[in-house]
C-alpha cells in the first residue's frame, strides 16, 4: 500500500484535524471510520472566568457518535470556584453529556481530570458546548478533550 502522505501538524490553538471521511480505499487511515474510541473534539483555552459562557467543540468526522470520556486538563491556576459541563445546545440546553459541576479537581497544569458522563446516547450534533457556569473569580483557562466512539456507518466503494 502506498504511503498516504505526510503527517499534519498544527499549533495548540488550531482545531484538531482528522483525515477526510472519504478514505475507504486506505484501510490504515485510522482513526476515522473504524468505530474505535478516539478524539471526537477539543477546545483549548476554555475561559474559566466567564460566567455562563459557551465554548463550541466541533465534532471531527463523525456523523453518529457516543461520548465515552471527557477529560479536562492544563489549568492555568487551581480552579477553586469555577463550574462547567458539556451540553448538546447553547445555554446549557439540550442534553447534558456532562452535568455542570465544580472543577476543583483541577489544581494545576499537570492535573488530568476525567468528568462523569451523564449521557452516552448516540448523538448526531456536529457541535457540543462546554459551558462555564460559575466563574473562577480570576483569570483562568483549561483544556477540554472529548473522546468517544464513531458509530457512523460507512459503505465500501464499489
Amino acid at each position: 500500500m502506498p504511503n498516504p502522505g505526510p503527517a499534519i501538524t498544527s499549533t495548540p490553538q488550531t482545531k484538531a484535524v482528522m483525515a477526510p471521511v472519504n478514505t475507504m480505499g486506505q484501510p490504515n487511515a485510522l482513526p476515522a471510520e473504524m468505530n474505535a474510541c478516539r478524539l471526537l473534539g477539543l477546545y483549548r483555552g476554555v475561559n474559566a472566568n466567564a460566567a455562563n459562557t459557551d465554548h463550541p467543540i466541533s465534532i471531527l468526522n463523525a456523523g453518529v457518535y457516543s461520548v465515552f470520556q471527557v477529560v479536562i486538563t492544563n489549568a492555568s491556576i487551581s480552579l477553586t470556584t469555577a463550574t462547567g459541563g458539556l451540553f448538546s445546545d447553547v445555554g446549557g440546553g439540550g442534553t447534558a453529556v456532562v452535568a455542570s459541576a465544580a472543577l476543583s479537581a483541577l489544581t494545576g497544569p499537570t492535573i488530568v481530570n476525567q468528568r462523569t458522563i451523564a449521557s452516552t446516547a448516540q448523538r448526531t450534533e456536529q457541535t457540543l458546548y462546554w459551558r462555564t457556569g460559575t466563574p473562577q473569580g480570576a483569570v483562568a483557562t483549561f483544556d477540554v478533550f472529548v473522546y468517544g466512539y464513531d458509530l457512523t456507518v460507512y459503505s465500501q466503494p464499489t
